[in-house]
């Protein structure tokens, strides 16, 4: 097992070497930023017009997923895979949280009275799975309430949750490690191939988008986001 050195003060370290990754899979992998990027300018502009949103807490929601977003792609461009995937969970449950929310208004309550009075925590836990955020989401549509729970899925298999999928995208055990029952475990990686596939899945801010366009239809038109999002798709995000 390792750490960054042999210096266990060396929390400026991990920072210093997290950026260094940033800057350089942006340029390691530009086509895939660039996707990543409009994504990214889709959430931002339609958080930059959140004018006197209505649920109010689908507006919160829907900036707090904009944030997880900005968080997720930046961790996975650091190569912290596993822990992108933890983040890319949040992003999707801001989104599903909301849909719930615009679905049925009285939910709102329910979400921002949770540590209120006795009983209400449980309430709140009973409410806000993810079934029946697919549930919500599958009112409006279907395909769309299939990739959420694709995505949903696969943040729990690669990282969300300590998973085999996530622990094992982070390690390396040679032949010789193995006869003495060694291993490494990276803080971040730089396989090519790992650092695509999260950069890939934390795509899944497109389907946050198109989850939120269900609640800011409008917004979404006259902003010219629903166009960009639509290009998108055909990405292959």
């Amino acid at each position: 097992m390792t750490d960054l050195s042999d210096n266990p003060d060396n929390l400026e370290l991990f920072f210093d070497i997290a950026e260094n990754n940033r800057k350089g899979n942006i340029a390691r992998f530009p086509e895939a930023y660039d996707v990543l990027r409009r994504v990214n300018i889709c959430l931002s502009t339609a958080g930059k017009h959140l004018v006197n949103p209505n649920p109010v807490m689908a507006g919160v929601l829907f900036l707090r997923c904009n944030f997880a977003y900005k968080t997720a792609v930046s961790q996975a461009l650091s190569g912290q895979v596993c822990e992108a995937f933890v983040t890319m969970r949040s992003c999707l449950e801001y989104a599903g949280c909301a849909i719930m929310i615009h679905h049925d208004p009285s939910l709102e309550r329910v979400f921002t009275d949770r540590h209120i009075a006795p009983g209400n925590l449980a309430i709140h836990k009973r409410t806000f799975q993810v079934g029946n955020m697919k549930t919500a989401i599958a009112a409006y549509d279907q395909k769309l309430a299939d990739n959420f729970d694709l995505f949903y899925q696969r943040c729990i298999d690669f990282g969300a949750h300590p998973n085999p999928h996530a622990t094992f995208s982070a390690m390396e055990m040679t032949l010789e490690q193995k006869v003495k029952g060694e291993f490494t475990s990276f803080a971040m990686v730089t396989d090519k191939d790992t650092i695509l596939h999260a950069l890939k899945s934390v795509g899944l801010g497109l389907t946050a988008l198109y989850v939120f366009q269900h609640i800011y239809t409008a917004k979404f038109g006259l902003l010219g986001i629903r166009q960009e999002m639509n290009k998108l798709r055909t990405t292959g995000l």
